[in-house]
């Protein structure tokens, strides 16, 4: 599997399955990060997918976009060279696509309100558990 990234010949990898999960609780503003990191200096991650998924009842009318990010917390701070895509729903939706997460770098999705939301319906979203499941790659650098 390879995305961007293309490490030197000199580098020896062992390459291994990619599977992680994490959760986050929105905020009184809608807001809420999960984030995901290599676990060492000598690992590197190609994402293939992202799964993100709510605990709202299936008839809610208000649900949160999503957006993976590379070395982003805050979506007002977001750089869009940083921006995997935006989904129009953070409740049962997937990302695919192989993406570089590097030994210095970190990999978080993103949750807030959808835009144009009035200030009721943010206040749905508070206290919503968000959920990610991150899928691909992971290769350990030997020396």
């Amino acid at each position: 599997m390879s995305a961007g990234f293309v490490p030197p010949d000199s580098w020896t990898e062992i390459s291994g399955q990619l599977r992680t999960s994490g959760s986050c609780v929105l905020s009184a503003l809608g807001f809420g990060t999960i984030t995901f990191q290599p676990t060492s200096a000598n690992q590197r991650w190609v994402v293939s997918s992202v799964v993100v998924s709510t605990n709202q009842p299936s008839l809610a009318t208000v649900i949160p976009y999503c957006t993976p990010a590379l070395n982003t917390t805050d979506y007002t701070q977001m750089s869009q060279g940083n921006q995997w895509g935006t989904s129009w729903t953070g409740s049962n939706d997937t990302f695919s696509g192989d993406a570089d997460v590097g030994q210095c770098d970190f990999l978080g999705v993103l949750f807030y309100p959808p835009p144009g939301a009035t200030l009721a319906q943010v206040a749905l979203l508070a206290g919503v558990t968000c959920t990610a499941i991150v899928s691909g790659t992971r290769y350990t650098r030997r020396r």
